[in-house]
Order: structure tokens, then sequence, then C-alpha cells
């Protein structure tokens, strides 16, 4: 019997982002579930020629998206709904630096702290250097900034200059985030979640965490907002699965709005009227299902960064 293979044993060392062929093939998961079982799928389906550099391809990507042997479902449903769009490698990039402990370290020390001019090569190597010991920094460099480009969070505008991109998610990957960090219901300080290491890693702007959290209020992911003197926080609604099935669907059974009892109405019956002037999501006729508010056509923005991020 083969055993589970894990991402446990490589934290510490980044190599062979492989971003493309995980955005094609991760939603195959689905169907193969196990770390073992995707790997073997991966073998047979993945591009490369050789049956050697397919095996490589293949452990790094189901051991780095799979935990005790199972692997990350809901990512594997995000990129089936969502798939290659910028939604979808929003998403992604998030579950990056949740499984590389490394790139979020370079992502929150090395690229959020840099100029808005940007910074060189060099910065980078002698970021990495003091954690890698006599490990080979130029290839990690290489893959965290290969990684940072094709995931949105880098340009290049001229060799071996790297200029950090801070951007507002789209709503769909906020939600998301928000599912997968909080997996309880949760009450949460907005400042404590502004200063999480992987929010921080993830180069929103501060300032666009208040409105987007008056959207998710508004499309059942958030139950309360409130502000009070110097405390404003917010309670999410229901656990981390139920928001996750009212964001991607249930697989399983009809959806139903976290903390919800289920009902004999129908699912058009939980639907929220479309927002005006939330910057995010688009007024007009009521939709045909509440995923029809999530669409991938608001223009990407740069915010402007902050000491705050």
């Amino acid at each position: 019997m083969s055993r589970f293979i894990t991402n446990r044993a490589r934290r510490t060392y980044f190599n062979n982002p492989l971003v493309e062929e995980t955005l094609k093939h991760l939603p195959a998961a689905l169907e193969h579930p196990t770390s073992t079982a995707f790997r073997d799928y991966l073998v047979q389906n993945l591009h490369q020629n050789s049956y050697s550099t397919r095996r490589k391809a293949a452990e790094y990507i189901s051991v780095r998206f799979a935990k005790d042997g199972a692997v990350n479902l809901d990512l594997a449903r995000a990129l089936k709904k969502f798939g290659d769009s910028r939604v979808g490698r929003e998403i992604l990039y998030f579950e990056y630096v949740q499984a590389i402990p490394l790139l979020q370290e370079v992502a929150v020390r090395w690229l959020a702290a840099l100029p808005e001019s940007g910074g060189n090569r060099a910065s980078l190597l002698s970021f990495l250097r003091p954690l890698l010991g006599e490990r080979s920094t130029d290839k990690v460099a290489g893959s965290a900034v290969q990684t940072f480009k094709l995931l949105g969070r880098l340009r290049s505008p001229k060799l071996a200059c790297y200029v950090p991109i801070w951007s507002e998610p789209p709503l769909e990957a906020f939600l998301y985030v928000l599912a997968r960090i909080y997996p309880e219901p949760s009450m949460v300080q907005v400042e404590t979640f502004g200063g999480e290491n992987v929010i921080r890693a993830m180069l929103w702007p501060v300032s666009c965490i208040p409105e987007m959290l008056k959207v998710a209020e508004r499309t059942g992911h958030v139950s309360k907002i409130s502000q009070l003197d110097q405390y404003h926080q917010f309670t999410l609604a229901g656990s981390g699965a139920e928001r996750m099935r009212l964001l991607l669907g249930d697989w399983t059974a009809t959806p139903v709005r976290p903390g919800a009892q289920p009902k004999e109405e129908s699912a058009a019956s939980l639907v929220p009227e479309p927002v005006a002037g939330a910057g995010v999501l688009t007024s007009g006729a009521k939709p045909q299902n509440q995923l029809d508010l999530f669409r991938d056509s608001t223009p990407r923005k740069k915010g402007k960064r902050s000491n705050g991020g």
C-alpha cells in the first residue's frame, strides 16, 4: 500500500513553481482526492515528454497542495469554477503562500517591504542568504520571482528590477480567503485581519478592506460589522465550510446561507439584490442565483502602498 505524500518535509525550500500546470490540472483532484492518486493522475497527464520529468513535477504539485494525504479540494473546486482568470490566479496565489512558508516569508518581508520604485535582484539574494544557508539562493530567487510574476504580484519594467503590485482583490478571492483563514464562526478585529502575515503577503491595500467587508456582509459572508471608538470588528456568518459552499456551490446538496437552517424554499429566494456603489458589484436586474453577482469584470486597481500595507 502506498504511503500518502505530504508537503511537511519541504516547508523551508521552494523550487519549480509549476503555476500553469497547477491551474490546468488541480481541478482533477476532485476525481483523485488523495495525494497519491492525484500524483498518479499527473504523471499520466502532464505535458512534459520525459517520464522522470513528469514524475518529479507530479510530486511537487501533489505534495504542495496536500495535507496528511488529502488534496486541498477547496482549491480544486475554486479552480474548476473560476479557471485561469484573475480570480483563479488570486486564489491560487493565496494557496501558494499558505503552502510554502518560505514564499510567504519572501512576500511579507521582502516584496511587501519594497519601495514603490521597486528593488533589484541583489536585494532579494541578500534577503534569502541568511534564510537558506548553503542552499542555492539563485534557484529559490528565480522560483519566487517567477511565481510572483505569473500570479500578478510583481512586474519587472527592466532587467532584474522588481516592482510590487498592490491591488484590491476580486470579491470572490476575498471571500475565499475569509473562509480559509477563519474556518469557524468568529468575531475578528479589522486591524487584526489586515495585520495577518498572509494578508500582507497578498499585497492588498489595507484601505480597501473595510469596503470589501461591507460587500461581504451584503452577500451573506459577514453577519455584522461594528465600529465603536477604537474597535472596528466584523462577525463571520457561520462556518468556513458553509461560506465556501455559498461561494463555490454545494457539491452534494442545495446551498443555504451560512448559519441558516435548511428550508423548503428554493435557492433563488436566498439571492440578495445587487448592490450599487460598492466598487465591486454592479447594479442591474436580479441575477439567476447569488453567484451571478461574482464576476471577473472589475478592472484591476492599483492600490497605493502605505506603511500598513
